[in-house]
């Protein structure tokens, strides 16, 4: 077996993350963690900002953070590999690799047995963390004479992680004013996408890319061979493997086109289900992993097929007709009202809230931070420049930091996860014609993306018309 990925990500934690796309031929043991896409884990970050113009201080947090590292949604999803390979067990046709991997597979399985999607200990880590470096980053934001708001959707993990990153402010500054809360009410701009947009998604154009991209991308013969000694057994096996229902491949509104076979072939199901696991091990603090169990360009393929689905629903797919970010308007729409509101009126250091990546992953489309906003209709080319390992993983975050002068002029930062990103208007320009990158003039920033809001607005409401 390789080096644990514990190992590994320890060895790493003193690099800085960057956006550079990691090619099929630059894996290595060291990035392969990146190749757990959206179920990549949050490493502390180690950079450097750039310092803001001469008179300007911060006084202002906007901010939406996923969730930290989680156990699996579902029991079927450590169950049925489990199960596949002991029933091969059993039955004598289970090579001694496919014992090891069996082997793992179990103590993944009774590690999360009652833990269904809660988060774990390195999820609450990650999180305290995150909250760490916003005081010791901006302590004329977090300090104890200051009001914190924080909202999280009412998901048992998500109320987990915001409640880590208050433990951790209490601790800090014992006298900030702290208001936090898991509420249904706030869910119509925390997680709530608009029903227009589903059918979008749910395109048949887009579903029959993905299924052809992930049938494409999916070859499973190998590690059947390695798992088992009869090749036969999956085929052959009275346990069914079940429909295709991991996030990045399809669910029930989502079923493969027709001649996508292999999608749903029984070998393919179980090179999914032992990936999916495999991916979030990283997750856990168990000291195992499952790397050995994929080549480099296995693993790199199945990211593929998680990265592109999710491009495929959050991003401006010209395949769900570039309007899918809007579902997710009223986020960027609360982010707006009230950064203008504290600006006017003050009241309040910081806007905290807590969710999903399915909130995330086009907010930071509509918002078109760095290359989010990139739209591609081949599939092939999505990884050129849109990865989830860099955009949305566990515990990933946009932070938008507020800075004013003396004469009342704002600017913006925005962070994300906690690294400088770039927004779609120019860089603030100093009365010197100096030019600060990074930084930006908030109002020119409101109204691009309140504009780009009514104009996704117009054009949802004349393709529904």
């Amino acid at each position: 077996m390789k080096r644990s990925l514990l190992t590994v990500v320890l060895s790493i934690t003193t690099l800085s993350l960057t956006a550079e796309v990691i090619t099929k031929d630059q894996i290595t043991e060291e990035n392969l963690y990146k190749f757990g896409g959206s179920m990549t884990e949050y490493l502390d970050p180690q950079v450097e900002y750039s310092k803001p113009p001469k008179g300007f201080q911060p006084f202002y947090m906007s901010h939406y953070g996923r969730h930290g590292s989680r156990y699996l949604l579902n029991t079927s999803q450590y169950e049925d590999p489990y199960n596949t390979l002991k029933e091969a067990y059993d039955k004598g046709v289970l090579t001694e690799f496919g014992k090891t991997v069996m082997d793992r597979l179990e103590i993944m399985k009774n590690d999360a047995d009652g833990r269904l999607g809660d988060l774990t200990p390195k999820g609450q880590r990650q999180h305290r963390g995150i909250a760490n470096r916003m005081v010791r980053n901006y302590p004329e934001i977090f300090n104890n004479k200051a009001h914190i708001t924080a909202r999280s959707t009412t998901s048992h993990r998500v109320v987990a992680s915001m409640t880590a990153a208050m433990m951790e402010f209490s601790a800090l500054l014992p006298k900030m004013e702290i208001d936090f809360n898991d509420s249904d009410y706030d869910r119509h701009y925390m997680n709530s996408e608009d029903p227009a947009i589903s059918s979008y998604k749910n395109s048949r154009e887009r579903n029959e890319a993905v299924s052809a991209f992930n049938a494409a991308h999916t070859n499973s013969e190998r590690l059947m061979c390695e798992l088992f000694t009869d090749t036969t057994f999956i085929t052959r096996y009275a346990y069914k493997a079940p429909v295709m229902r991991f996030p990045f491949m399809t669910t029930g509104a989502q079923q493969p086109a027709s001649g996508a076979t292999s999608i749903q072939d029984r070998s393919d199901a179980l090179y999914n289900q032992i990936y999916e696991v495999a991916a979030n091990m990283q997750s856990h603090d168990l000291g195992i992993d499952l790397n050995d169990v994929f080549t480099y360009e296995e693993w790199y393929d199945m990211f593929t097929t998680n990265n592109t689905y999710w491009y495929s629903v959050s991003a401006y797919s010209p395949l769900t007709g570039e309007i899918v970010p809007y579902g997710h308007a009223s986020l960027l729409q609360d982010i707006l009202d009230k950064a203008n509101d504290v600006i006017a009126n003050g009241g309040t250091n910081a806007h905290l809230r807590y969710g999903h990546d399915t909130a995330l992953f086009p907010l930071l489309c509509l918002m078109e931070i760095n290359d989010c906003g990139w739209s591609v209709s081949d599939f092939e080319k999505i990884a050129d420049k849109w990865v989830a390992y860099d955009i949305v993983h566990m515990g990933s975050n946009l932070q938008l930091i507020f800075f004013k002068d003396k004469k009342g002029t704002v600017l913006v930062r925005a962070l994300l996860n906690e690294e400088e990103a770039e927004l779609p208007v120019d860089s603030y320009i100093d009365s010197k014609g100096r030019e600060h990158k990074y930084f930006y003039e908030w109002n020119k920033v409101s109204a691009f993306y309140q504009n780009r809001i009514e104009s996704l607005k117009q054009k949802l409401s004349a393709q529904e018309n």
